[in-house]
């Protein structure tokens, strides 16, 4: 078994093989502790493992940043405390120490059998009742928290676990607390950042899930449902800002690497040599693939890697002086990625994003780029229309973009380009594509210049169509959003 130290996790980064053992200081000298598999990395900081510490399953948390560990060890010891001491449920701690060499530190916790996580539980949840209630456990919880005058910064529902009916509280390094009852502005900016984590269609149990926190906390608000909906509204903002700043550096979704002609960011989940053999020439698998497009600007084609099908869409330089504006912008192609990865985050159905890629000359001036995303089969609105291949009738068909204009609305977003060929509905869903000319505005007036030119390019599409009045109709209500 490869004995690590602690200087030699810090310089693996990401690429720790498991599994591997660690020296740490024990009551009666040094022992071995091995290192089973890695459930998070956060390069160069810390390392949270499943192990087994005198014949039993354990999790470990390894605190390894230089000259820092010391601050982080303490700080998750204080959370686990005050958890404990205001009687809200966390894993026991059973041991703290440190690496043989005092390099890093440690502590070894409760490892809970049958327990899953809240936001594994709600991922699998079938129905919306079942979603509900998982929210309503979570909620709870926060309840309670706050009740003890705790709080968590960093608030998600993989942080709360249920085992055997009772929902435990992770992390205690992310626990904040004043040393007495929280005030209503602190409990409620909380509370609506743990609910903005999920998709914007989960916002309609905000009014129950408002009710249900209230019973639970002594102190009332004057606060009602209709402002914490515009609470938790800003408080996703928030959140996408954050997400977007996440979106181009290696993340645990995400690995991003970068040299002097190359730049690019992929969902690890599809990582292979095959995928390798990609990125090092993405041309050569639209060679001899069916074109969807084939234009002067960029060329769709349907690819296969791993045998699974995906849409490639590259972003060509159609003369040197279009070369030249395009060196020191983002491309097209990542905008694609952030704007298919913030429609995700608000729950409005779109292809996954897999990867993008930019060609570059010395680091910085971009060339080429290529965008990866999941191959949905189906037609698109425009020629479903034309082939009578609609699941839904006309209302039906209209009613799909009165909940996607709402959501642009709220949140500042502007597709740029409204043509129904960029629209799928695939078993009454709605799908959008096409997002390269997207934009999530910072300012209301920018906001509604554009997003009034995409329902003027909306209308367009069905001119003289079954589907104009109704169109009108919905236009006419997006319009006073």
């Amino acid at each position: 078994m490869t004995v690590f130290s602690s200087s030699e996790l810090v310089r693996m980064g990401r690429h720790i093989p498991t599994p591997f053992s660690i020296s740490i200081s024990a009551e009666h000298g040094d022992e071995e502790l091995t290192i089973d598999s890695l459930l998070r990395i956060v390069p160069g900081k810390r390392l949270v493992a499943l192990s087994r510490w005198r014949n039993t399953a354990v999790i470990v948390k390894i605190f390894i940043r230089p000259n820092r560990w010391k601050r982080a060890l303490l700080r998750d010891i204080t959370g686990i405390n005050t958890l404990r001491q205001a009687r809200i449920p966390t894993p026991k701690l059973h041991l703290q120490s440190s690496t043989a060499d005092g390099n890093a530190g440690l502590l070894i916790i409760e490892y809970l059998h049958e327990g899953s996580s809240l936001a594994a539980l709600f991922d699998e949840a079938k129905s919306e009742e079942a979603k509900t209630e998982v929210l309503e456990m979570g909620v709870k919880t926060v309840a309670d928290c706050h009740q003890a005058g705790l709080w968590q910064n960093d608030i998600h529902l993989d942080n709360f676990m249920l085992s055997k009916d009772v929902v435990y509280v992770l992390d205690g390094g992310d626990i904040k607390s004043r040393g007495g009852s929280l005030d209503a502005e602190t409990r409620l900016k909380n509370f609506a950042h743990f609910l903005a984590q999920f998709p914007v269609a989960q916002d309609t149990q905000s009014s129950k899930l408002f009710d249900l926190y209230s019973q639970h906390i002594a102190k009332t608000s004057e606060v009602d449902a209709v402002e914490f909906a515009q609470m938790i509204r800003q408080a996703r903002r928030r959140r996408l800002n954050g997400y977007e700043r996440k979106l181009t550096r290696s993340t645990t979704a995400h690995r991003c690497e970068q040299g002097g002609s190359f730049f690019y960011v992929y969902d690890r989940t599809i990582h292979s040599p095959e995928l390798d053999r990609f990125i090092s020439d993405p041309d050569a698998f639209i060679e001899g693939q069916p074109l969807l497009k084939d234009g002067n600007s960029s060329t769709v084609a349907l690819i296969e890697i791993d045998k699974k099908n995906y849409v490639l869409k590259r972003y060509n330089i159609k003369s040197f002086w279009h070369g030249l504006s395009r060196a020191c912008r983002p491309s097209r192609a990542y905008h694609s990625w952030r704007n298919a990865s913030i429609l995700e985050m608000l729950g409005v159905p779109t292809a996954h994003p897999l990867l993008f890629l930019e060609e570059r000359v010395f680091w910085i001036f971009r060339r080429r780029a290529y965008f990866l995303c999941e191959y949905i089969e189906g037609s698109d609105l425009e020629t479903a229309w034309k082939k009578q291949e609609l699941e839904t009738n006309e209302k039906e068909t209209v009613a799909l973009f009165r909940d996607l204009f709402r959501i642009f609305a709220d949140y500042r977003i502007s597709h740029g380009d409204m043509k129904a060929t960029n629209f799928l509905v695939k078993e009454k869903i709605l799908h959008v594509l096409d997002l390269d000319a997207m934009v999530r505005h910072r300012t209301d007036a920018k906001f509604k210049e554009k997003f009034s030119k995409d329902l003027q390019r909306f209308r367009k599409n069905w001119l003289g169509t079954l589907l104009e009045p109704e169109v009108d109709k919905l236009l006419s209500e997006a319009a006073e959003y």
